[in-house]
């Protein structure tokens, strides 16, 4: 081998070694980007991973807040309802309200003149609920629509003992207002009033309606002989005239009977609930009378000491005066002395309490009546009668 060719074969190892090295570099540096290019997708599948979380915590806050917006919607909704609930409820009764004119004769004085109430039609037939003192000793009924139709009264009957009665026109397809249920009525709740105060009728000027809220559910009182022990008190204002008109609640139905005012007070009128005015009206309107509940005992507040505060006491029920021979109260156990907390599962602390309960009966209707004899307490069932007209017992 020649010395060029020794040189050649050198030369021809250094670039075959030269070419391996570069190709080595190459391929480091290949994989170092491939290496840098899979970190960067890493990160970038790492990145969209977050960005789909992101995405659907974001979809997440989006249907809360749709929630809360349509929960906002509502309350909107609520809010104006409420705005326009007193204005609805009128409107939706007025057109039931009629004004009453009474030509009288009391035989008991022999004076004749004329006076007026107001009434509530509750059946489109022509039934019209009012109060007793507005038709008593009437010769001659005469009912105003507040459309100014005038109609004489066929009929009108009324109970011997409430202050409730019924007018019945020859009528047809008339607007009837409906019953409430007084039984979650609270102080403070809105009542309205509406009626013809002063023989204002709608042949001259129309109804008047008043507005306030209830003041007392537990007052009671006695006008002449007729009670008013289930009544409604009031601050809404209940002048001559508005008596047999109807108060109602916000969704314009009928929870009581305007039925007096007291002149000498501002603010204090009085309504009978509804809750022992119905089945009156119920009754007179199917069988021109009503006959009361009747237990046949006469009773008062019982007082009892209260628990360490001597000389103080409170009435926790009512205590038996008398019974009376043969009544039902008799039959069943009751005796004199014996005190009565509960009336069908209510709590019984006054007189007034008991007499509200047993006036939202009927006459055959059964009570249970939880009381205590000298210590020992009883449940007794009673059937109860109907009450003879003038009996002293309740």
């Amino acid at each position: 081998m020649t010395t060029a060719q020794k040189w050649i074969g050198v030369l021809l190892s250094l670039v075959l070694v030269g070419v391996s090295a570069f190709n080595t570099v190459l391929l480091l540096d290949q994989k170092d980007q491939l290496e840098t290019a899979q970190g960067q997708i890493s990160s970038l599948q790492s990145q969209l991973s977050q960005a789909g979380t992101d995405i659907s915590s974001l979809k997440s806050q989006l249907t809360a807040v749709d929630g809360h917006l349509a929960t906002l919607d509502g309350q909107v909704d609520e809010l104006l309802k409420l705005s326009t609930a007193q204005v609805d409820a009128i409107a939706s009764v007025m057109a039931s309200v009629v004004y009453i004119e009474v030509d009288y004769y009391d035989p008991s004085t022999g004076e004749r003149g004329t006076v007026s109430g107001s009434g509530t039609i509750m059946d489109s037939r022509g039934y019209i609920l009012t109060n007793r003192h507005v038709v008593e000793n009437a010769t001659h009924v005469t009912v105003v629509l507040p459309n100014k139709q005038i109609y004489d009264a066929d009929d009108f009957w009324t109970d011997d003992f409430m202050d409730v009665a019924v007018v019945k026109i020859d009528a047809d397809g008339l607007q009837a207002a409906s019953f409430g249920d007084p039984a979650n009525l609270k102080v403070g709740d809105a009542v309205v009033a509406l009626g013809y105060p002063l023989s204002i009728s709608p042949l001259d000027g129309g109804m008047t309606v008043t507005a306030g809220i209830v003041s007392n559910l537990e007052n009671w009182f006695f006008i002449d002989e007729t009670p008013y022990f289930d009544v409604i008190q009031t601050d809404a204002a209940i002048n001559p005239g508005n008596s047999g008109g109807p108060m109602i609640n916000l969704q314009g139905q009928i929870i009581g009977i305007n039925s007096a005012g007291i002149l000498d007070a501002q603010n204090m009128g009085f309504a009978i609930s509804v809750a022992t005015a119905r089945h009156i009206y119920e009754s007179l309107v199917a069988d021109g009378s009503y006959s009361q509940p009747y237990l046949g005992i006469d009773i008062d507040d019982y007082y009892d000491d209260i628990s360490g505060f001597p000389g103080a006491e409170a009435s926790t029920g009512v205590e038996v005066l008398d019974v009376e021979s043969g009544s039902v109260a008799a039959l069943a156990g009751l005796r004199d002395g014996d005190v009565i907390y509960q009336f069908n599962g209510q709590a019984v602390t006054s007189f007034s309490d008991l007499l509200r309960f047993l006036w939202r009966m009927n006459a055959g209707d059964t009570v249970v009546l939880e009381t205590e004899r000298n210590g020992i307490e009883r449940t007794i069932t009673i059937t109860l009668d109907e009450r003879p007209l003038s009996s002293y017992y309740i």
